[in-house]
């Protein structure tokens, strides 16, 4: 449209009515709503599904789920992190134990348990070997725990010494590739 010649027009001119419906951002003009404008209590309701969606059963019992795996993931981490527990696991893993050879010996001596219903001699001797695996067991720990009490005082005065014990045990007893957290130091390493 020219501006001294309103009475001519190009097929490139828009009029006032297309400039209205357009829906284009960049152009300027008005858009038409896509749906009516929520009521207070919808536009409510929505806020409280987002803040607090309403859930199925499944689903929230999934969501539960979740949240008590991520605190106990949280609370792990915390207790595995203590510095006295970091010096148990250097402890453990910077030497062999007998501990970690006993579920070897403890399967086989099950095998030969079962084998003694066509042998009853054997049961007993396998019994008196697994009486024998428990008592090596209890043994070592012991003779670890003093050794371990006196670097304890050594290096963390003040530590509690609440369940170490028994974490020290279970962690002589399981094999070294199966330890978790997994081992830090290598067999003869300084910690």
């Amino acid at each position: 449209m020219g501006l001294f010649r309103p009475y001519q027009r190009t097929d490139a001119a828009e009029t006032s009515e297309d400039l209205a419906t357009s829906t284009d951002a960049t152009g300027g003009g008005a858009a038409r709503k896509s749906a009516p404008t929520p009521t207070r209590k919808q536009a409510e309701q929505a806020r409280r599904d987002r803040v607090r969606p309403t859930l199925t059963k499944k689903e929230r019992k999934a969501r539960e789920r979740q949240i008590r795996r991520d605190r106990d993931d949280r609370q792990y981490q915390q207790t595995e992190l203590a510095p006295e527990r970091i010096l148990v696991r250097n402890f453990i893993d910077a030497r062999w134990t007998f501990g970690e050879f006993v579920w070897p010996i403890l399967l086989l001596s099950f095998a030969v348990f079962i084998a003694g219903s066509f042998m009853p001699q054997l049961t007993y001797w396998a019994t008196y070997a697994m009486w024998a695996i428990i008592v090596l067991i209890v043994c070592e720990s012991a003779y670890l725990w003093s050794k371990f009490r006196r670097l304890l005082a050594q290096r963390l005065p003040n530590a509690p010494r609440k369940g170490l014990l028994m974490y020290m045990t279970s962690r002589t007893i399981t094999p070294r590739r199966f330890r978790r957290p997994a081992t830090a130091i290598d067999r003869g390493a300084d910690y």
